[in-house]
């Protein structure tokens, strides 16, 4: 899947080129900023195109260590499934269906007792549930590389802010979803010698982990969507100035991919055979 197309390239440069050339014809017309001609010093000032091509350089490897990240979880998901110790993967031995609060105040409020424990066994998460959740998620990529196309092809930067509204209200349900999905993970009450707690077999720790990863990546492109709005507004991203908004949709984009990735993964390899 391609992420910038070289026509989307070729008039990024051409655009960028333009708008070095009008930098250069401002600082003249201002006495010479930075060649001693009467400015504040001779600050050195760089290249619009240097800083762009800085600023997609660091979101390549942000992105680049996201994928080592991804790839490490899958890797354990992976491990945990394939070793499945001790028969752990999905059974575990101990108590469901009641909170931690209930089964506290069996044994050490009112000093009961439980049943003998049983072998309890969990489902896979909800394979339509998941695969639901990712394309929220891939409509809201798909949202925010709209706007960020639109806005560069008619400049009207007033248009783009319904666009990233849009998409950042997307990812919002994306991340109550994300809620849901961790919520409905069992838990497990297990006695052990003298401790008593709650535990989770190796399946719904992994799945735990990825969910939580998933959480974190929706709360930052929320995050990233309502900057984008807020900046349009005001008129700092504008249809000359939208260079941010390629930077924000590179990694919106990657965030859809590997919710695809994990998804195909989580609904695919998960039970023993």
């Amino acid at each position: 899947m391609s992420i910038d197309t070289q026509a989307d390239d070729e008039t990024a440069d051409a655009r960028i080129a333009e708008g070095n050339a009008a930098h250069d014809q401002e600082r003249h017309h201002d006495g010479g900023e930075g060649h001693g001609g009467g400015g504040d010093g001779g600050g050195h000032h760089e290249s619009p195109e240097v800083v762009d091509g800085r600023q997609r350089m660091a979101i390549w490897l942000f992105i680049g260590g996201d994928m080592v990240i991804l790839a490490g979880l899958l890797f354990t998901y992976l491990y945990l499934r394939g070793t499945n110790t001790e028969g752990h993967w999905m059974n575990m031995v101990g108590y469901t269906g009641h909170p931690w609060s209930y089964y506290y105040n069996v044994l050490f409020v009112k000093g009961g007792s439980l049943p003998n424990p049983t072998t309890v066994s969990v489902n896979p998460v909800s394979a339509g549930f998941y695969w639901f959740v990712t394309l929220v998620t891939v409509v809201s990529a798909g949202i925010i590389w709209f706007g960020e196309k639109r806005l560069r092809a008619s400049r009207d930067a007033k248009s783009f802010v319904p666009i990233a509204s849009l998409a950042t209200v997307v990812a919002l349900v994306a991340l109550v979803l994300t809620i849901v999905q961790l919520r409905q993970i069992p838990e497990i009450f297990v006695t052990q010698n003298d401790s008593a707690y709650m535990a989770y077999t190796s399946y719904s720790s992994a799945i735990l982990v990825l969910e939580g990863s998933a959480l974190i990546h929706m709360v930052v492109l929320a995050f990233l969507g309502l900057g984008l709005s807020i900046r349009a507004s005001r008129g700092v991203i504008s249809g000359d100035k939208w260079y941010q908004v390629r930077l924000v949709r590179l990694f919106w984009v990657w965030v859809a991919i590997s919710s695809v990735i994990v998804a195909a993964v989580v609904t695919t390899v998960n039970t023993i055979h």
